[in-house]
């Protein structure tokens, strides 16, 4: 072995034992992978012979979890900067020279972090929605988590044990990108890092703002269920349909 790839093994490994610290670290969804591992196909769900009818399953559920790398590192960053904002003692001049980018650069993160999570759940909520054939003239009706919130079919109540982790990802992405309201907000968490938003819903200012202050740790800990969850359900849903 050359020199020179032992050092490039050498070096990835010491990064590898970093993504390890930092998930004893930090609460970090669980996808099966640490940060820089190269994907595999048995992070998959089991399909058990499904093909979708309209995409290549296998491609989207690799973009879908190695994502969640990327949410992970923000979500390493976002408690890091949470934690420098939060030193009361003796603030140095570096410090007080960044701190108004830090607070940008937090809130941006976790306006990040939500929308990917967000999108990951309206990525499963189609597949289920697929598997259990809600669809009419090619059209997918339930694909996102505004539309199983507002679902009519009683039959597709498969997460409804998440519904107050559909409603706070739901709230909260419309809050960042529609919310006109929301510029008004720039808090951040006091005692842990925390989503917050203050939310207009509509933009109708006669129905007064709510503000939010989600916990970013409960997030992860109810979407690393529903992860777990799903996967289980495509395996059982698809198992039962090739028996």
């Amino acid at each position: 072995m050359s020199k020179h790839m032992t050092e490039v093994i050498m070096e990835y490994q010491k990064n590898l034992n970093k993504c390890k610290e930092y998930r004893k670290k930090y609460l970090l969804i669980d996808n099966g992978k640490e940060i820089i591992e190269n994907y595999n196909i048995n992070l998959m769900p089991n399909f058990n012979s499904y093909k979708d009818p309209y995409i290549n399953e296998q491609l989207k559920f690799m973009k879908l979890i190695t994502d969640l790398d990327v949410v992970n590192q923000n979500i390493i960053e976002s408690h890091e900067i949470w934690k420098d904002i939060k030193k009361t003692e003796q603030p140095n001049m570096k410090q007080l020279l960044y701190n108004g980018y830090k607070y940008k650069r937090l809130n941006k993160l976790h306006e990040y972090i939500v929308l990917d999570l967000k999108h990951f759940v309206d990525e499963i909520i189609a597949t289920i929605s697929i598997i259990k054939g809600f669809v009419f003239e090619n059209k997918v009706y339930i694909s996102s988590i505004g539309a199983y919130l507002a679902k009519k079919e009683k039959e597709f109540n498969d997460f409804d044990e998440f519904i107050d982790l559909f409603n706070k990802l739901d709230n909260l992405s419309n809050s960042y990108k529609h919310s006109y309201a929301n510029s008004d907000f720039s808090v951040i968490g006091r005692d842990e890092d925390c989503f917050v938003a203050l939310y207009s819903k509509y933009n109708d200012f006669d129905n007064h703002p709510i503000p939010y202050v989600v916990s970013v740790d409960y997030i992860v800990q109810e979407f690393n269920k529903f992860y777990k969850f799903s996967f289980e359900l495509i395996d059982n849903l698809t198992k039962n349909q090739i028996e």
